[in-house]
């Protein structure tokens, strides 16, 4: 068969290639030519709006390219190839024949309307979505600065709309007056926020370890008061967290504490379990060795550390004194009342202390309740020794003139003055939010270790120097005053020793610094934590990083590393060591809980919004409610 085929050559291969290739090119380019006109018809024959159509009541709508006629009466929409005088002047007599009559500023005037009004029902969706959050700020600073209810509707609210109405005009105050501040709405947006953090922190809380601070109070009606805080890891930092605050309902017995706080945890899911520590104050319900609350939640757990608070111990030891120098307290403490008790005598003196131009006016009370009393009333009676002086002569008081004109009783009141002045500053060091057991234990091994150098140094140099006030005063018997100050100095050493008879945390020490010399055999570490831990002391890298970052943030960035060593560095960070939380709590619970809101009835919502380290996030709630404008 091949014999009868032609076949091409490869030079007419070549030219019928070519040939073809052409002949697509002139296809593509007659489609596209076609394309264009077929464009440039439709374009042509897109009719275009003409305000003489406004005459027959029709604007347009739609693209500009292609505008579509739209009757403004019924707002019935047309094609484009309606948009002709003809098919316009049909619609109106055909569907609104009794408007034939009407000329085209009748329409104008219509068709202005109907803007107005879908620019204000815009704008009125748009401010009641804003006029929410707003509405949830100003409830958020309300509990935050711990106000009644009804401040925003009878002070912020007109105060906003005065400020408003000059800066920006009436517009803007209409806008502003549309905000529900009303005294059931800020309540409302209280729960709702308070709802929210605590569904945020349960949420965070779900899987890690955490340590408790509990304390109990009175309020004002009498009624007991439990305040929970709980600390915890939240990313890359350890943070303090309001947890609640429960009314106890007949006696506060530790059973009564330990079911309140059990059924909290069990309420959102947590268990005692993950608890590392409690720290309350002393009292038998909290404390006692069988019934109390920590005993109770040992039964469950006994690796749970019980702390009883510093602050309560430090104070317990600074109420011991020598009978000699507690004479000269009760004497202070007489002189003021005498004048503090009295207003004229109160006037008196202030008009005294101004006219000797002295740097202070006034005395202070002194309360066995307020830790830091007995410190500041005698520095301030010390440093108006001679105003107390002159007035007690013009009113004829001799016995405290004689207090006041004897050498050995102001070299004992300028001692206590001093050595309670130091007192007070390892108790306002041990208050704070971020103390734990670790930097609070280091403060009272330095004082303890300064009590026994200043006895020390006095019984070798018969000297004062380390008492500022005591070391200006002229000391008539040395001797005596040497025995006086040794013999306090080391009754503190011995409180100390009592109150605090576990100082010694060098046990502790790994958790501070991992790269320090340690013996690992002396350590109670499982094989796991061993074995994390001398991967962790041999590692350059993490030691640059420890030197960065500080203890916290180390040992949680390298946690899902060195899970079992980081998990009991972390357990010892978390520990508290002084309930300061609850302290600070009652402050706010006696602000919030006044005498003129006594019968306030969501006491624990204001006090997580106002305490709560984690914030509420407004548009996320916002976001799962209708928006309403005040009306």
């Amino acid at each position: 068969m091949d014999k009868f085929l032609k076949r091409k050559t490869e030079s007419e291969v070549n030219v019928g290639a070519s040939t073809s290739r052409s002949s697509s090119i002139e296809g593509d380019m007659q489609g596209n030519k076609n394309a264009e006109n077929k464009r440039k018809k439709i374009s042509e024959s897109v009719r275009h709006y003409s305000e003489e159509y406004l005459k027959f009541g029709f604007t347009w709508s739609g693209s500009q390219d292609v505008p579509i006629p739209r009757c403004i009466v019924c707002g019935e929409k047309l094609a484009n190839s309606a948009m002709v005088p003809a098919k316009l002047q049909r619609h109106l007599s055909t569907k609104h024949s009794c408007l034939t009559s009407k000329g085209k500023d009748y329409f104008e005037r219509l068709l202005k309307n109907q803007e107005l009004q879908t620019t204000c029902f815009r704008k009125s969706v748009t401010i009641s979505d804003k006029a929410q959050i707003a509405s949830y700020k100003v409830a958020e600073l309300i509990a935050l600065k711990q106000k009644p209810h009804d401040i925003a509707e009878s002070l912020i609210l007109p105060a906003c709309l005065e400020i408003v109405k000059i800066m920006f005009g009436n517009e803007a105050q209409r806008d502003v007056l549309k905000i529900p501040v009303s005294d059931d709405t800020i309540k409302r947006r209280i729960i709702d926020m308070s709802g929210f953090i605590e569904n945020a922190v349960t949420a965070k809380l779900s899987t890690k370890n955490f340590a408790l601070q509990i304390d109990e109070s009175t309020d004002i009606s009498g009624k007991a008061q439990l305040i929970g805080f709980i600390r915890f890891v939240d990313d890359t930092e350890i943070i303090n967290q309001f947890l609640f605050c429960k009314e106890l309902i007949g006696h506060a017995t530790g059973e009564d504490i330990f079911n309140s706080v059990s059924s909290y945890l069990e309420e959102w899911k947590l268990s005692w379990e993950n608890c590392a520590g409690i720290c309350t104050d002393g009292a038998p319900a909290m404390r006692g060795s069988i019934k109390g609350f920590c005993s109770r939640v040992k039964a469950i757990n006994s690796n749970i550390v019980s702390t009883h608070c510093f602050l309560h111990r430090e104070s317990l030891i600074s109420k011991s004194l020598p009978a000699n120098l507690k004479s000269v307290l009760e004497q202070v403490v007489h002189m003021v009342n005498y004048i503090k008790s009295r207003p004229l005598k109160t006037r008196m003196f202030k008009q005294l202390c101004n006219t000797m131009e002295s740097k202070y006016e006034c005395l202070l009370l002194h309360s066995e309740v307020r830790w830091l009393s007995r410190g500041k009333v005698l520095t301030r009676v010390h440093e108006l020794k001679q105003e107390l002086l002159v007035f007690f002569r013009q009113e004829g008081n001799d016995v405290y003139v004689k207090y006041l004109e004897n050498d050995a009783w102001c070299t004992k009141l300028a001692y206590l003055a001093d050595i309670f002045s130091y007192l007070n500053s390892v108790n306002t060091s041990l208050q704070g939010i971020n103390e734990n057991i670790l930097t609070s234990t280091d403060k009272l091994l330095a004082f303890q270790k300064k009590l026994l150098l200043w006895k020390n140094r006095i019984a070798q140099n018969r000297k004062f120097d380390m008492f500022p006030l005591l070391a200006t005063e002229n000391i008539v018997n040395i001797n005596e005053m040497i025995s006086n100050v040794a013999e306090h100095l080391s009754i503190l050493q011995d409180k100390i020793t009592h109150y605090f008879p576990s100082l010694n945390i060098e046990d502790f020490d790994w958790a501070r610094n991992p790269f320090g010399e340690f013996d690992i055999m002396n350590q109670d570490f499982s094989i796991q934590e061993a074995d994390e831990f001398i991967n962790i002391s041999t590692d350059r890298t993490l030691q640059l990083k420890f030197k960065e970052e500080g203890v916290e943030r180390f040992w949680i960035s390298i946690e899902n590393e060195h899970p079992f060593i980081a998990k009991r560095a972390l357990n010892i960070l978390l520990l508290f060591s002084t309930s300061y939380l609850c302290e600070l709590g009652f402050s706010t619970l006696t602000n919030i809980k006044s005498k003129k809101r006594e019968r306030l009835t969501n006491l624990e919502e204001e006090m997580r919004v106002a305490l709560s380290y984690i914030r509420p996030n407004l548009e996320e709630i916002c976001k799962g409610r209708q928006a309403q404008i005040s009306h």
